[in-house]
């Protein structure tokens, strides 16, 4: 048989207001490293590369900053004259 009713817990008091998990702290902890040192450090070694090297990094770094844009192909055969092409959503 169940110790306490459905609802119910053994902490009468609950979770302290404002109380942050471990998993949010280890995160934010995570996240500041990421913006500060990690950042200073990834710098200094993109400063390293050469020109192509540092292409090919910063392209891959880019896509967790900005995501990838859909390439569209569009295939057709104009007969006359010029044609204005316009996008919709």
């Amino acid at each position: 048989m169940a110790k306490y009713k459905p609802g119910e817990s053994g902490n009468l008091k609950g979770k302290p207001k404002g109380a942050i998990s471990k998993k949010t702290e280890s995160w934010e902890r995570l996240g500041g490293f990421l913006i500060d040192e990690g950042a200073e450090r990834y710098e200094k070694y993109l400063n390293t590369l050469k020109d192509k090297a540092f292409a090919e990094e910063f392209r891959n770094i880019l896509e967790y900053f900005k995501p990838k844009q859909q390439r569209t192909e569009i295939k057709g055969e104009i007969t006359t004259g010029p044609k204005r092409i316009g996008f919709t959503e």
